[in-house]
């Protein structure tokens, strides 16, 4: 397997923090009545303050994410491309049936695999759908494994990036979150011709990876996880938070972004937990 490489989040051509820091109050989602920040994780419609502030685009091809159930809506990254190109993309909940109307022919998969075919060398033309599974690595084999449409779909990858999610995980950092998955997914079918069009669903992760960056920042002796790799958090680089927020060891990490309610050491700070 080629070696992950890393890529300059900074390069993407998003701006939203000033957009999502004025947007300070959560209000009630429109179609569900919960309680939400900047959309909803249910539904994946923006609260009415964004609308017509966060981009919108189209894809050239249709996703699909398989979502496992055990996945809490919340702390999927997947349902920022919903936000972001609804029009183009489902998310579809786990079974052993779930999509038996797919077209194996014209449905590729995203899964790695010694059968696996590049995206950008596939004629992306013969493809009407890719579908990314939404789920912890063994969730998605598993999930693969079961579902006999899954199994029968050709498979595809991108090359592979070091991933610059802030959650611990232990398969190491060339496994990527969902949506980073799904971005490079568009942005290598695009080959040699990309000009940033696929960006904006990166709208999202971009500004919580700036965010948790910048509290760090502003803290330096603030701990997080000792096992997480040497220099995710880039002291000389990053924009330190103006109000950052104090630590708040008595309470729990929630399995969401939604930063009004988060501990920020609780998403790095290694509690001795296996």
């Amino acid at each position: 397997m080629a070696e992950a490489t890393p890529y300059d989040i900074d390069a993407l051509r998003v701006h939203p923090k000033a957009t999502l820091d004025a947007c300070r109050e959560r209000v009630a989602c429109r179609m569900c009545g919960k309680s939400v920040k900047f959309f909803c994780y249910h539904c994946c419609v923006l609260v009415p303050e964004l609308e017509g502030k966060v981009p919108r685009i189209r894809l050239p091809f249709k996703l699909s994410v398989v979502k496992h159930a055990g996945e809490l809506d919340g702390k999927s990254t997947a349902l920022h491309a919903k936000v972001i190109a609804p029009e183009d993309v489902e998310i579809v909940a786990y079974s052993a049936d779930c999509l038996d109307d797919a077209d194996v022919q014209r449905t590729a998969l995203l899964f790695p695999g010694p059968d696996a075919k590049q995206v950008d060398d596939m004629d992306v033309t013969s493809m009407d759908r890719v579908v990314v599974i939404d789920g912890t690595w063994p969730q998605a084999k598993r999930m693969v494994r079961d579902n006999r449409k899954l199994q029968r779909m050709q498979k595809v990858t991108i090359a592979p990036r070091r991933t610059r999610f802030w959650r611990y995980q232990r398969l190491g950092d060339s496994y990527l979150a969902t949506i980073e998955a799904i971005y490079f997914l568009y942005r290598d079918s695009a080959g040699g011709g990309y000009c940033g069009e696929y960006d904006a669903l990166m709208y999202f992760y971009k500004y919580f990876y700036d965010y948790i960056q910048g509290e760090y920042a502003a803290a330096p002796a603030r701990p997080f996880h000792s096992r997480h790799r040497e220099g995710y958090i880039a002291y000389d680089s990053a924009v330190p938070a103006t109000s950052p927020r104090p630590a708040r060891r008595d309470t729990a990490a929630k399995a969401n972004y939604e930063f009004d309610d988060l501990a920020l050491e609780d998403v790095f700070e290694d509690r001795g937990h296996p």
